[in-house]
């Protein structure tokens, strides 16, 4: 993932993603002038998917609500350093669990802890008088933070340069259907670059 400052990221997974598509077929097919036309119908919403999928990759964000779980080989040594968490905007914290030296799932409580949100995203800090756990396994997957992220639940939740600038790749992928060497700055790169963070 771009925009990443967790050294100790090892990898996430999706679950309970929202079934909608970030940027509405009917928009698209408006975009595209394609507005009685709808046999391509299953192509455009492939596209639509793929380009989500890409922009979601590219930003680390989630567009549309989902859990995420997210897999770090561990801590952070210092009780003052951040525990990023790898993609936007974060709702809210499920759970923060990790294995101890004998390889069993522990909850950290959450009373424990605390979340924070800047403009580069958000993390998790001990909260004053305490520190992380440290009785921890060495595995890449010892600490396993679950959390819900999205902007919501449809399309009309996504910004809207965002959908615009998917909007834009996704007419780009439908009239050059061949692979092609992309050059210079896009419009939807433009719109699109308003997810970074910094």
């Amino acid at each position: 993932m771009n925009n990443y400052p967790n050294l100790y990221y090892t990898g996430h997974t999706f679950t309970a993603e929202s079934s909608e598509l970030a940027v509405r077929l009917e928009d698209v097919r408006m975009h595209l002038r394609l507005d009685d036309l709808r046999q391509e119908d299953g192509y455009i919403i492939d596209l639509i998917k793929a380009q989500t999928m890409l922009v979601e990759n590219w930003f680390s964000v989630a567009l549309l609500n989902k859990t995420v779980v997210e897999y770090n080989s561990r801590f952070p040594k210092r009780c003052t350093d951040e525990l990023w968490l790898g993609f936007a905007p974060v709702t809210s914290v499920i759970s923060v669990a990790y294995y101890d030296c004998d390889g069993n799932s522990q909850t950290w409580s959450g009373s424990e802890y605390t979340t924070r949100t800047t403009k580069s995203g958000t993390f998790i800090i001990p909260k004053p008088d305490y520190e992380y756990p440290t009785d921890l396994a060495i595995r890449p997957d010892a600490v396993v933070i679950t959390y819900e992220a999205g902007f919501g639940a449809g399309a009309s939740s996504v910004p809207l340069n965002v959908r615009l600038g998917i909007t834009a790749r996704v007419g780009r992928a439908y009239t050059n259907r061949e692979d092609s060497k992309e050059q210079g700055i896009s419009m939807s790169d433009v719109l699109l670059n308003t997810l970074k963070r910094y």
